[in-house]
């Protein structure tokens, strides 16, 4: 059973965000990032720009640096070189306001009902308007037998619609999806590609990396081998 009362304190403590609009200004721009592990260049210069309705797709193998390119530019990983997020420093609140990351291994509360994840995320991205679109989005992936369920025992593919309802529901200004379209049978991609058509419709932007080929209308596509753009 969640406790409601340390959800609420937890909502409450987090100071709230003002900004209900699609921004205006550059949603992603990066210049010569480099990421080194271990000693060893991981990403090494990469550069890229994101404007508001726009899609970037990132193309690569596995280990040519799409994962860790992505987790510096929303500051999980330490790095050089300039990134901005609608002029802000990723990892700053101000920053954090303003992206959704659907990460490949799919962070969610495994203790939180789908219907709870969609009532919890909206409201610590400010945005509780948007907890009726999530659940809109979880009905389209084809969840609303499941909404009072945990994630703990679902599905790859279920998990990752649950991930995807949440970006797609709260439509913040930047998504990032890394490898989006993994374990989503071939309805959930097409509802997918209607998702991020509507993302950008708002005026949000889009980076996402995958291996499957599809018709997104990108602005852009950048390949990415041992870390360098080809």
């Amino acid at each position: 059973m969640v406790n409601y009362n340390l959800v609420m304190t937890a909502l409450l403590s987090k100071p709230k965000s003002t900004a209900k609009r699609i921004d205006s200004t550059v949603p992603l721009d990066v210049h010569d990032l480099h990421v080194v592990l271990s000693g060893e260049a991981v990403v090494d210069g990469v550069s890229l720009r994101i404007e508001p309705g726009g899609l970037l797709w990132l193309r690569g193998e596995n280990g040519s640096g799409k994962s860790t390119l992505i987790r510096a530019i929303t500051g999980a990983l330490p790095h050089t070189g300039a990134v901005s997020i609608f002029g802000h420093a990723p990892g700053s609140l101000e920053a954090r306001e303003r992206i959704y990351l659907v990460a490949d291994d799919g962070f969610l509360f495994e203790n939180l009902t789908l219907r709870e994840h969609a009532f919890f995320v909206a409201r610590f991205y400010a945005r509780p308007e948007r907890e009726p679109a999530v659940l809109e989005w979880l009905r389209r992936f084809r969840l609303d037998a499941v909404l009072d369920q945990t994630p703990a025992f679902h599905s790859r593919g279920m998990r990752q619609k649950l991930a995807l309802a949440l970006a797609l529901g709260l439509a913040l200004p930047l998504s990032v999806f890394d490898e989006p379209y993994n374990g989503l049978d071939v309805e959930a991609q097409g509802v997918l590609d209607e998702g991020l058509g509507k993302l950008r419709a708002l005026g949000g932007a889009v980076l996402l990396t995958t291996h499957v080929a599809r018709d997104l209308g990108a602005h852009g596509e950048l390949e990415l081998r041992a870390g360098q753009i080809a």
